[in-house]
């Protein structure tokens, strides 16, 4: 008797496992996701990098039928809460909004608590289109007209974010090309104002920033950092038109802890790329001049080791890697 009611109990808590949340692991992991995923954004609340995965998040959320909620970790220039991020258990419910600064630069400058290996691409996403700009009357209307204009011994302002930033850490790369050198003066927000007040030669901003005064005929782009022509500036070549041969992608990404099983990175991935062409996404493209291309989680691989290949000589010469 004690033995029939055994078999009994058990079959009825079998029965009513996947009410109780007890669903064998074949069974949660064909449900995914099952409950809310949080993404770990390492930057404040309203910039561009927090929008944008917001953004994001309710086109996937459509999509996946579960809640994305996105968590604002800043600190650290986005190490802190990339570091929490990675260490997040890999079953795909926490995941962290990346960016070419916490994933590539300061691994390379020594700066984080985890490398390349600890997180697991789903696709990058976003990219953010830097331009270098000047004033209208500047005595020079290319990149090359720049190194001519430095050759002649008169030094070239440019105003940045500050060294360890990728944008600034191009126009060094690209001034290296040339063979001049800028002088590195960093604003907390470089932009027109500096160019009108003589501070600054050339400045590395957001297209979206400078848009405004080049429309007005008081600044005007010699190069843009993205993989296209942007359409602000349709005459504007980007960096690997005008002969550098390299594409600049200031991009994010989203990303899973090592560990997280593939079928979930798959899911998500698919998800991420159909949600790119949801209109809240196009509408907040188009209203804040944000580039929303995709790469799969292979492409993002290859795209983190390009700019590893070409940063890491690049911050050296600066001095930002640690000995």
């Amino acid at each position: 008797m004690k033995d029939a009611t055994r078999r009994l109990l058990l079959r009825s808590l079998l029965l009513a496992a996947p009410a109780l949340g007890l669903a064998s692991p074949a069974l949660a992991g064909g449900t995914y996701p099952a409950k809310p995923i949080e993404v770990i954004v390492p930057w404040p609340a309203g910039t561009s990098a927090d929008v944008g995965m917001r953004t994001l998040a309710q086109a996937m959320s459509k999509r996946l039928g579960v809640p994305m909620q996105v968590i604002n970790k800043p600190g650290g220039q986005a190490v802190i809460g990339t570091a929490e991020f990675v260490k997040a258990r890999p079953d795909g419910y926490t995941l962290g909004s990346v960016n070419i600064g916490p994933a590539v630069s300061q691994v390379v400058a020594g700066n984080a608590p985890y490398g390349f290996d600890d997180m697991t691409p789903i696709g990058i996403y976003s990219v953010l289109p830097f331009v270098v700009a000047t004033k209208a009357d500047a005595p020079y209307k290319t990149m090359k007209e720049v190194a001519a204009h430095a050759a002649g011994g008169k030094p070239v302002i440019l105003g940045n974010f500050g060294p360890g930033a990728v944008p600034t850490q191009t126009v060094v790369r690209l001034s290296g090309t040339d063979g001049w050198k800028p002088k590195l003066v960093s604003f907390p927000s470089p932009g027109y104002t500096q160019l009108r007040a003589g501070d600054a030669d050339l400045i590395t901003v957001e297209s979206i920033n400078i848009v405004g005064q080049v429309k007005a005929g008081q600044a005007r782009v010699l190069a843009t950092m993205a993989p296209q022509r942007l359409p602000a500036f349709p005459d504007v070549p980007t960096v690997k038109e005008l002969g550098y041969g390299f594409d600049v992608l200031i991009w994010t990404g989203l990303f899973a802890p090592k560990g997280t099983p593939p079928e979930i990175v798959q899911k998500l991935s698919a998800v991420l790329r159909e949600s790119l062409n949801d209109p809240v996404v196009k509408d907040y493209a188009e209203k804040s001049g944000t580039l929303f291309p995709y790469l799969d989680p292979q492409q993002t691989v290859a795209r983190i080791r390009e700019d590893e290949a070409w940063l890491r000589p690049v911050m050296d010469s600066l001095g930002l890697i640690k000995k």
